[in-house]
């Protein structure tokens, strides 16, 4: 991995110890040790811009110590008790909760699932873990409905989610956030019956594309997004053209543009932004373990995140990354064309215009083949990170 915010981070098991090697560029050493007195873990300064933590794993794999050390170091809540299988007691669910997870499984059942069983106690739901990534689905959550999708494709995922789920109403989860408020269901399901086809808990917006400012184009991101079963049918679910990016956009104009109303709603929740891309495309040992203690604040995740982009994933002089995703981009546009040049504004025409242009001036490809050489691309990038950790 090439010098950056993770550079120096490390974690690891060794003789019943956990020994997490820590860059001080993400956290001062003088205010964790004051936090490490405190929680009893001891940390010394090493002399190459790291800091070095060890505790003794007699605790468990992943120590409530730890968990709390770091939620106070990065300015988390408290973490919530172990995730019980026994917490979801089967039955006939009101929401099923859809979490896609790809290489990020370990948060998923030390933060996130313990998170919506301390919140949700009041309703009954489901879990549908859906895996799509190279991990194996975890035999400790065997009371949880668990499936296995498409290595990477995110649009397969959620509808493979749906089609193994029970519940009146659908809440996605991405596999990067903690739910921290106990009404969410109650905001949500108020929301959807007082009007709203969908609620959304994150609200993103694109207001220019290629270069061409346009009207705002909204984009409900699944942290959560609530929406009932037979809102979702409507709008075909998911769009399985996308791989990885605007599967989410697609889905929001796909609701918009049969007149279903979208909003918002205040929920407490923490998103990381980006821990799956990061688990991807880093070998940094044991960074699966550190997100499950949070053990990184979601700054640092975001800003290696944006190394990744940034850097892209050259093949032959193109960035089969910055190129696929402008295909799915370009496929949304073309595909609610209409729709969204229905008042007459010729912004999205333009972007449209403006896409095609640029992926042709720097691929060779037409679009939907640049997408699928990504897509080969990546999956044989990650093989190779696969293979040599």
């Amino acid at each position: 991995m090439s010098a950056s915010v993770f550079s120096g981070l490390s974690f690891a098991r060794r003789d019943g110890q956990i020994e997490i090697s820590y860059p001080v560029r993400i956290h001062e050493f003088a205010r964790v040790v004051a936090l490490a007195r405190a929680h009893g873990v001891a940390v010394r300064q090493s002399a190459d811009e790291t800091w070095v933590l060890s505790y003794s794993a007699a605790e468990g794999v992943y120590p409530h110590t730890l968990k709390s050390f770091f939620a106070e170091l990065n300015d988390l809540p408290p973490p919530y008790p172990p995730f019980d299988p026994a917490g979801f007691v089967p039955g006939d669910p009101l929401v099923s909760c859809i979490v896609v997870v790809n290489e990020n499984l370990p948060f998923v059942r030390e933060q996130l699932l313990p998170s919506l069983l301390a919140n949700t106690r009041k309703y009954p739901i489901e879990v549908v873990v859906v895996c799509n990534g190279s991990v194996l689905y975890d035999p400790g959550l065997e009371s949880l409905r668990g499936i296995r999708s498409e290595w990477g494709v995110v649009s397969k995922a959620y509808n493979a989610g749906v089609r193994a789920s029970r519940g009146r109403y659908l809440a996605f989860f991405h596999d990067d956030c903690i739910v921290c408020d106990p009404l969410w269901i109650e905001k949500c399901l108020q929301r959807l019956g007082r009007g709203a086809h969908a609620v959304a808990g994150e609200y993103r917006e694109i207001n220019n594309i290629a270069g061409v400012g346009m009207l705002k184009l909204p984009v409900a991101k699944c942290v959560p997004l609530v929406v009932s079963r037979a809102d979702f049918e409507e709008a075909g679910g998911y769009n399985e053209y996308h791989y990885i990016g605007y599967e989410d956009l697609d889905f929001t104009l796909a609701l918009a543009s049969r007149g279903k109303k979208l909003v918002g709603t205040d929920l407490r929740i923490q998103h990381f932004h980006g821990m799956s891309s990061t688990l991807k495309y880093n070998s940094v040992p044991g960074l699966q373990e550190l997100y499950a203690f949070t053990a990184l604040p979601r700054y640092s995740i975001m800003q290696r995140f944006k190394e990744f982009w940034s850097g892209g994933m050259r093949i032959e002089g193109v960035d089969y990354l910055q190129v696929a995703m402008d295909a799915q981009l370009l496929h949304v546009l073309s595909r609610y064309r209409d729709f969204l040049g229905g008042t007459g504004n010729t912004a999205y025409a333009q972007a449209e215009a403006a896409l095609q242009r640029g992926i042709a001036a720097v691929c060779s490809l037409a679009p939907d083949a640049a997408l699928a050489r990504f897509r080969e691309i990546d999956r044989r990038a990650w093989d190779a990170l696969d293979g040599a950790g």
